[in-house]
């Protein structure tokens, strides 16, 4: 005991500093981990995404969907944007007399959720499709949802607009209630990330601590 000198006494074993560097490449996380959980990039999820229904008119009802699946379907789908598909003449359809045809103008007034069917030749409205449940809802919302609305004639009739009509001016109209779903959506996505990104970084400053 008298042999050893007293700076042995604090001298670090070199297996207790090899352990703690080896805890450390643990427990810090490489600037790729980093990336990949602060900013998912949508090639992440570019397989999921190609496997919706665009067309209105052919995608299944968002009941059908697993439920653990919905918001993401939900998300991608607001993503793109109604499907706004522009045609150099789009089908005659009505009184053989006086044939009527969508207009592609009609997109522009009502950008935000009017959908057209080129399989169906049909209107449909993206946000009532997003938060539809089995058998709910007015008839008229579920022409927009399920079965499309086709009667050009009664878009050109004022006040009597079957386009105005579907959203009606009541704010917990339907369409209305859907909208708003589809925006709390949204920044609930954003507030998530938001949240991540932050304990991201305080979970970073920790472990280099």
């Amino acid at each position: 005991m008298n042999n050893r000198k007293i700076d042995s006494f604090f001298k670090r074993k070199a297996c207790e500093i090899e352990r703690e560097e080896r805890d450390e490449e643990i427990i810090i996380p490489t600037s790729e981990s980093e990336t990949v959980l602060e900013n998912p990039t949508i090639e992440e999820h570019h397989g999921f995404e190609n496997s919706l229904e665009r067309d209105p008119g052919k995608r299944p009802p968002i009941w059908q969907y697993p439920p653990n699946q919905v918001d993401a379907i939900r998300r991608a789908y607001l993503k793109w944007g109604p499907y706004q598909i522009h045609l150099e003449n789009y089908p005659l359809s009505g009184n053989e007399d006086h044939p009527r045809r969508f207009q592609h103008t009609w997109f522009s007034i009502f950008p935000s959720w009017l959908e057209y069917s080129p399989s169906e030749d049909a209107a449909f409205c993206l946000p009532c499709y997003l938060f539809s449940k089995k058998l709910s809802g007015r008839p008229g919302s579920l022409v927009f949802i399920s079965m499309g609305f086709r009667n050009w004639k009664k878009v050109r009739n004022g006040k009597h607009c079957s386009f105005l009509k579907h959203i009606w001016k009541d704010p917990c109209s339907p369409h209305n209630n859907a909208m708003k779903a589809c925006q709390d959506l949204l920044n609930q996505d954003g507030h998530i990330r938001n949240v991540i990104q932050v304990k991201s970084s305080s979970q970073r400053m920790n472990n280099r601590l």
